[in-house]
């Protein structure tokens, strides 16, 4: 795990998790999580019978609603903070549980349909690559990961760390917690190297911001 992901989460455990929590409650951001909820349930093709586990559930939003349909759902999270507002919004199955750290086996006693990582964006490039393997382990075969990235197109500012992530430290002004978070942005080719020989892609499409490019979005199918 890098340096900047175990700041981030430490700053989530001094008490930025408390106030991305009460923000949300604030002003929760609905629609987004509707459309995708409506996403993923498109790419499961409202399959019940599929087992979901989502990696960094944070407040629960897209687990709760996935449960609510029916499905097989595993939210997890690292931090504990997280991990209780998890069981309060009424989560039934929760795991404590970090994909940079943990060994997936120990944590999960079966393959997954589909892993979604979603809002993940304080993970350099080796903290992606290490997820890009543990989902690949932890999948069914032709089973799914559900993954979004910032998009590197948008943002010049970003500094460049040595192992060529592309990043920058921020607040974010209007919503979530007021304390500095690392952030990494991501190229479409970018991706396609670290999923190499690993995934294949089922679909894949921009959104966010303006100009609906902030954000790269990502089916993934593993291939054997």
């Amino acid at each position: 795990m890098s340096v900047h992901n175990m700041k981030t989460i430490g700053m989530y455990n001094s008490g930025g998790a408390c106030e991305y929590i009460n923000q949300n409650k604030i002003e929760p951001e609905t629609e987004k999580w509707q459309r995708l909820f409506n996403y993923v349930e498109n790419q499961l093709h409202n399959d019940k019978s599929k087992r979901v586990i989502e990696f960094g559930s944070g407040c629960g939003q897209l687990a709760l609603m996935l449960q609510s349909a029916g499905y097989d759902v595993i939210a997890t999270d690292v931090v504990d903070t997280f991990l209780d507002e998890l069981n309060r919004v009424g989560i039934n199955k929760i795991k404590k549980y970090n994909f940079l750290s943990d060994e997936y086996d120990d944590t999960f006693n079966f393959k997954a349909d589909l892993i979604v990582s979603w809002r993940n964006p304080h993970l350099d490039m080796d903290d992606v690559k290490k997820l890009f393997n543990v989902a690949y382990n932890g999948l069914s075969d032709n089973g799914l990961l559900i993954i979004n990235f910032q998009n590197a197109d948008v943002h010049s500012e970003a500094e460049i760390l040595p192992n060529g992530t592309k990043y920058n430290y921020k607040i974010l002004e209007d919503k979530q917690t007021k304390e500095k978070r690392f952030f990494a942005y991501f190229s479409k080719e970018d991706i396609d190297n670290l999923m190499k020989d690993l995934f294949e892609i089922v679909e894949y499409h921009n959104e966010g911001g303006k100009e609906q490019k902030n954000w790269h979005v990502l089916t993934l199918r593993k291939t054997k």
